[in-house]
């Protein structure tokens, strides 16, 4: 999730709910100490003196999330629900994206989608049982013409490509529901685990 490192003069409380009803998550403290030039007397001909003073600074990671149950008797247990929310999002849109769905084929990065994957597959299989020795695929606007066999060994390893893909989306989901700490939630990496990318030549 997005945030962003402020610095405070005064230590922060974890969690601030604002007048708005947003709520702010203060995590990951740490310390500064830095020199306050302080004024302490000015005499008689108007000149002043200072002094330098330490001061210790507080900087935090800043978390803002909506739709927190801010009137709950456990605001700590809607917080960790809400990021849950948020995060499992998160590791849907990546899932979906081409991070995740894409292979190369000739040098280029392309995707089949699971229908377009199942179609090719069954059209394939008739036309090699049919005697046919290519089948056509398109690639977006590339017409592809491919050995029946070969495209079959493609469409295979794709979709357990697919498959190994699915399944690591799903433990990561099923690994945040599991989670009841809220930096934990917030530090789960789960752009990790996924099968390396496919590299075909056809």
């Amino acid at each position: 999730m997005k945030n962003i490192r402020e610095q405070f003069e005064q230590k922060q409380d974890k969690i601030l709910v604002a007048s708005s009803g947003r709520v702010r998550l203060a995590l990951n403290e740490m310390t500064e100490l830095s020199k306050e030039r302080v004024l302490i007397s000015i005499d008689s001909d108007g000149v002043e003196k200072y002094k330098d003073e330490d001061k210790t600074l507080y900087s935090y990671e800043i978390y803002w999330l909506d739709g927190v149950d801010v009137k709950s008797s456990n605001i700590e247990n809607s917080i960790k629900n809400v990021l849950k929310e948020n995060v499992i999002r998160e590791i849907t849109s990546y899932d979906s994206s081409s991070a995740v769905n894409s292979f190369i084929l000739n040098g280029d990065s392309v995707w089949l989608d699971k229908a377009t994957r199942v179609g090719l597959m069954n059209s394939t299989t008739i036309a090699k049982n049919l005697g046919e020795k290519t089948t056509t695929l398109w690639l977006g606007n590339t017409k592809i013409e491919v050995d029946c066999d070969k495209a079959i060994q493609l469409l295979g390893a794709l979709e357990m490509y697919a498959l190994q893909c699915f399944n690591i989306t799903a433990s990561h989901k099923k690994a945040i529901e599991e989670l009841n700490d809220i930096s934990a939630i917030l530090a789960y990496n789960y752009r990790t685990g996924y099968p390396d990318k496919l590299n075909m030549e056809v």
